[in-house]
Parts: structure tokens; C-alpha cells; sequence
């Protein structure tokens, strides 16, 4: 019997049911693969993770158009590298339901407390802001990052705040607190390796709680009025301390320029005693006659004669007063 050959027509249709799968199954592959191009903007940064680790020495993937093959070989990871914030101690929203008189945040609000060294209790709002450094270890540190930086940055805030008295911790080492918190926090989340680096901190509020405020206040403003009478102290002293400096140094002067004066006076009056009485010895008698003489010059002009005209037993009647040189 012979063999049944196939239709021309049944054969062109297997054929082009064939090519249609294939060409389906080309266009899923291709789609598949195309999928693995992704994209990555000038503010992120990407991980990426084969078969859910991530490579050595490709800790992040720079901006740009970039390939890793899909899922499930590749999964991609895309962080924002900007600053974030966070708030440590009491939060704002905290404070502003305390203001409302809110009763639960009243009650919870204790455990936000902090003591400095003189132990005392003060209400600490801190904003604590931080970059990713490292996006790798940001991603596999941490489950919550944020928290672990508020957690870490508020450990250091109560050790240091432990370390100041109250009217400092209110007053002049504000920068001191935030710069020392920021370091010791720093180094811990170094310790963490979260990839986390801290940009900054900043005391929003720092207060005692609202039962003392008024007491804390009054020691403030007798605190400062304290500075401030010791700074016009300073000030006074700034400008009397100078004239006093630049009065002694014109005395000095004057005192200085008398003793040379009175020095180069002595040693003229010594010479001149030398000079006489070398000519003294040459001659003694023409010298002392010519010192006679030297000297009835210098004292008889200063010298004035009364001669009075009188009778016995009668009181003057004309006074005439004659000068060395008989007037």
C-alpha cells in the first residue's frame, strides 16, 4: 500500500507555527537581556548584586547607561547621594503636642530626658544630617539606617552632655556639644560599617524641662549680666591701663632727660673747678682777685640798699632805695 504523502498546504502551516514560536521566543530572549541596560542619574549611585553578592571592586556604579544581566543573576540597587536628616532626643512633633497640652506626649516625654554632669535634666532637640559614603555598605549594614544614626548620634550626644555642667551646656559650649557628639558618633558608625558619614549637627533646642524653666532662665540673665559687667571691667581696664603705660613712659623720660641734664651740669661745674684751679696754682693771687671780682658781679645786682632820712628820735622821713648801680 502506498505511503501518504502531507499536503503542501499542511506543511507550510507546521512551518510557519514553528517560525512564529522561534520568533517569539527570539522576541522574549531579546526583551530579557534588553532588560539587563539600565540607567543611572548624576545624583545616584547603583549597586549592583550577582546572585546576591555583591563583587569586589565594584563597591558602586557611576552615573551613566550601564548592562548587568537580569533578574534573577543581577539585582540592581539605586541610591539618592544627598543629604539626609534625621532629628535626635525630642522630636519637634513631640514639642509642639507638649505645647498643646497633650497628655500621652507629656507622659512620654521623660524618656527623651538628658542629664548633664551636675545632673541635671535638659529637653535636647538635635538635627543630625549625613551623606551616604558608601552605598555598598549602606545597603548591607544596616536594616534602618536612619535609626541606627539617630540611635548612635543620641549615645554620643548623653555621654558628652554628661560631661558639662548645666549653665555651659546652655550657654557657651553649644559648640563644643555638637562638634564633640559629631566626632565620637562618627567613629562608632566608622566601627558600624554603614557607609554612613555624618555632615553636621545642630542644636535646634536645648532647654530644661518647662517645671524649672524660670528658675534656669533667672540664673541665665544673672549669669550674663555677670558677663556683662565683666566685660565693661575689661574695657574700663582696655582704656585706663594705656594712659596709665603712656603717662609712667613720659615720666620715665622726664625723670631720664633731668638726670642727664644734671649729670652733664655736674661735670661741667667739675671741669671748669679742674680749669680754675689749674690757673689757681699758676697764679693764685690774679685768680682769686678775678674770682672776687666774678663774683661781686653775679651777687650785687640782686643786692638793694635802704638809706633812710631821718633825724634822732624822728620817724623817717624819706626813704630812698639805690640799686648796685647807684640808682
Amino acid at each position: 500500500m502506498p505511503a501518504v504523502r502531507p499536503q503542501p498546504s499542511q506543511l507550510t502551516g507546521v512551518s510557519r507555527t514553528r517560525l512564529l514560536s522561534w520568533c517569539l521566543v527570539l522576541g522574549a530572549v531579546t526583551v530579557y537581556l534588553a532588560s539587563g541596560f539600565y540607567f543611572v542619574r548624576p545624583e545616584e549611585r547603583a549597586v549592583v548584586r550577582w546572585f546576591g553578592r555583591i563583587p569586589d571592586g565594584r563597591r558602586e556604579v557611576e552615573p551613566g547607561l550601564h548592562y548587568a544581566p537580569p533578574w534573577p543573576t543581577c539585582r540592581i540597587d539605586k541610591l539618592t547621594i544627598e543629604v539626609r536628616r534625621v532629628y535626635v532626643g525630642l522630636l519637634p512633633e513631640q514639642r509642639e503636642a507638649i505645647t498643646r497640652g497633650d497628655i500621652a506626649a507629656i507622659t512620654a516625654s521623660p524618656a527623651s530626658d538628658m542629664l548633664t554632669g551636675d545632673n541635671n535634666i535638659l529637653k535636647v532637640t538635635m538635627v543630625v544630617q549625613y551623606r551616604v559614603s558608601d552605598p555598598a555598605a549602606y545597603l548591607t549594614g544596616s536594616a534602618d539606617p536612619d535609626g541606627l544614626v539617630r540611635n548612635t548620634v543620641q549615645a554620643a550626644l548623653v555621654q558628652t552632655l554628661a560631661a558639662l555642667p548645666v549653665d555651659k551646656a546652655l550657654t557657651t559650649a553649644k559648640v563644643r556639644l555638637q562638634n564633640e557628639t559629631v566626632r565620637q558618633a562618627q567613629t562608632l558608625l566608622n566601627e558600624y560599617g554603614c557607609g554612613v558619614r555624618l555632615a553636621g549637627a545642630r542644636l535646634n533646642v536645648i532647654d530644661p524641662p518647662h517645671a524649672v524653666a524660670d528658675a534656669f532662665n533667672e540664673v541665665l540673665s544673672a549669669k550674663k549680666d555677670g558677663e556683662r559687667v565683666v566685660d565693661e571691667a575689661l574695657a574700663q581696664a582696655n582704656t585706663i591701663l594705656p594712659r596709665a603705660r603712656g603717662q609712667a613712659a613720659r615720666i620715665t623720660q622726664e625723670a631720664e632727660a633731668y638726670r642727664v641734664s644734671n649729670v652733664n651740669r655736674a661735670r661741667g661745674d667739675a671741669d671748669r673747678f679742674v680749669s680754675v684751679l689749674a690757673e689757681y696754682v699758676k697764679a693764685p693771687r690774679v685768680t682769686r682777685d678775678r674770682l672776687w671780682l666774678q663774683t661781686f658781679e653775679t651777687v650785687l645786682p640782686r643786692v638793694r640798699v635802704y638809706v633812710l632820712d631821718n633825724r634822732e628820735g624822728e620817724a623817717p622821713a624819706n626813704i630812698k632805695i639805690i640799686d648796685a648801680t647807684g640808682q
